[in-house]
């Protein structure tokens, strides 16, 4: 009987260490691992990892948790950043029912919607946030953090004019 066994534990064997060879791996570039560990920093941990595939060349969208705070990034394929900002910030926008609304935000919204229903008005609340335009290697950026200096959002906002 053992002798019977032993056949089929090899053959099972082989089989699930061909499936391990065989598991998906994506290439991933020197340049955009580079920017992913400097984004990161020493205490960041990378999420999640995507790669999407887009008709002018790879893009890769990296989800990073960043001093607590998760945080979406865009790369494009040399590992520039395109975009980098905090999922779902603080939120600083509530809905209010028309009818809830000081009378004369109520005519505004009326006559400017021209008859079209109004039911749902968003309000948001001023929170104080700082930004800054860099330009780096002719590529212009918007940086914009909180009052606590947490990093709101950092986008690419195209090549810089010389």
């Amino acid at each position: 009987m053992k002798t019977a066994f032993l056949p089929v534990l090899l053959a099972l064997l082989a089989t699930a260490s061909s499936q391990e060879a065989a598991k998906l791996t994506i290439d991933i570039p020197a340049t955009v691992q580079a920017t992913i560990a400097r984004e990161k920093g020493e205490t960041g941990k990378v999420l999640e990892f995507k790669r999407l595939n887009e008709t002018d060349g790879a893009t890769y969208s990296i989800t990073l948790e960043i001093d607590g705070k998760p945080y979406e990034m865009i790369l494009d394929g040399a590992g520039r950043v395109m975009r980098k900002e905090v999922i779902n910030p603080d939120s600083e926008e509530k809905e209010l029912d028309i009818h809830k609304l000081p009378d004369a935000i109520k005519k505004t919204f009326y006559r400017e919607a021209a008859g079209v229903a109004v039911r749902k008005v968003r309000i948001h609340e001023a929170k104080t946030r700082y930004e800054t335009e860099i330009i780096v290697n002719k590529r212009r950026y918007v940086i914009e953090v909180d009052a606590t200096g947490k990093l709101v959002s950092k986008r690419f906002e195209g090549d810089a004019e010389e």
